[in-house]
């Protein structure tokens, strides 16, 4: 599903970036171009909260299958 329509960006390259341990409000930002203010609406990085959520539930998924 698409969580920004400006950037085209879906869940799963969220969640992919989190399996890769980008889990960091900043970085998240960076590596989604989410700070390219001439070609995002801005309403993205008001929610990067959503977004290093869907990250972070991702990195704790794939700690725990390497752990168990």
């Amino acid at each position: 599903m698409y969580i920004c329509i400006c950037k085209g960006i879906r869940e799963s390259d969220v969640q992919e970036l989190g399996k890769a341990g980008v889990t960091c409000p900043k970085k998240l930002a960076s590596a989604l171009e989410l700070d390219d203010k001439k070609n995002c609406c801005g309403r993205c990085i008001k929610n990067i909260s959503k977004f290093v959520a869907l990250a972070e539930e991702q990195s704790s998924c794939l700690q725990s299958s390497i752990l168990g």
